[in-house]
């Protein structure tokens, strides 16, 4: 079987649980590889065909690091005995966990904070116009790394709740890194990581982690119940039940291609119910990129019918 064969595979394929404590700290020396033209081509290819993630030719470097943390893990003592491991692997889960180690799972909470400001003070306060008088709010943080943007959009709305309490909501937090979906579903995190989150709200919706889990923090319950993390590909098509009212991508499309770009705005739109909300990232924008939605503010687009 060829890695193309793979395509479908990786999909349906699941990654092992995680152990229930913190991990351990590894230090180990970074292993050096070598990797030929004709090697980085082909995984390149595979990356982009995969995910959409164009590395280009300048990106080498990248991925060698990258991989290299990969090929520790898998034992693989050079670049061609991974790309035959690759190739052999009958369960998908070499291409899951190569992946994994490729995408970038930069976040934090309350990132670009004027999104948030945005949401509480315009787009709940016209629920009645975009749902509907008793529809949920549905709400889509696509590329959702390790949970934090999804979270934030809680936290939002349970600050105002009142806006939306009697329709009820709920928020998809999605990626195509199976890590960091367990990651986000466990909803624990390093004390500093929420070090960003003001203190009133800290205290309302995380725990303190104590013992084995000192200087961690967690989402509580009734936070976490808001939030439901499921994988999806951003290069597959959407199948949803219904339109989402309020989409939110952001710093995502940079590492894409425009012909890639143009794609996923347009699935956008088309899973976007009418006056329905695209957020994306404040270094991102849609110039160049054919689109039905409307200008509201940078980083932010409507889809008017």
């Amino acid at each position: 079987m060829g890695l193309s064969d793979h395509l479908n595979i990786i999909r349906g394929a699941k990654a092992e649980a995680k152990p229930a404590g913190p991990p351990a700290a590894a230090n180990l020396e970074p292993l050096r590889i070598a990797i030929t033209d004709a090697q980085y081509a082909k995984l390149a290819k595979l990356v982009y065909s995969l995910s959409g993630i164009n590395l280009g030719d300048s990106k080498k470097e990248l991925l060698k690091a990258r991989l290299a943390k990969r090929m520790r893990t898998t034992g693989c003592r050079d670049v061609s005995e991974f790309i035959c491991r690759l190739e052999e692997d009958q369960t998908g889960q070499e291409l899951v966990g190569f992946l994994d180690c490729i995408t970038t799972n930069k976040t934090d909470f309350f990132r670009e904070s004027q999104h948030f400001d945005f949401l509480a003070t315009e787009v709940l306060r016209q629920l009645d116009k975009l749902c509907g008088p008793s529809e949920p709010l549905r709400v889509w943080s696509a590329a959702c790394s390790t949970g934090e943007e999804p979270y934030t959009l809680a936290m939002v709305l349970q600050e105002n709740r009142d806006l939306w309490a009697r329709r009820g909501a709920v928020i998809l937090a999605s990626d195509i890194d199976t890590q960091v979906l367990q990651h986000g579903q466990r909803g624990i995190y390093q004390q500093e990581r929420a070090a960003c989150i003001p203190r009133n709200i800290l205290v309302r919706y995380f725990q303190k982690g104590g013992n084995a889990w000192a200087g961690h923090v967690r989402v509580k319950p009734e936070l976490r119940k808001l939030v439901e993390f499921r994988k999806i590909n951003l290069m597959d098509q959407f199948c949803f039940d219904r339109p989402m009212h309020v989409i939110f991508c952001r710093n995502v499309m940079i590492y894409f291609d425009k012909p890639t770009q143009q794609r996923l705005v347009q699935k956008f739109h088309d899973c976007l119910g009418k006056g329905g909300y695209l957020f994306v990232g404040h270094s991102e924008s849609l110039t160049g990129i054919k689109h039905g939605l409307s200008f509201v503010r940078p980083a932010v687009y409507r889809k008017e019918s």
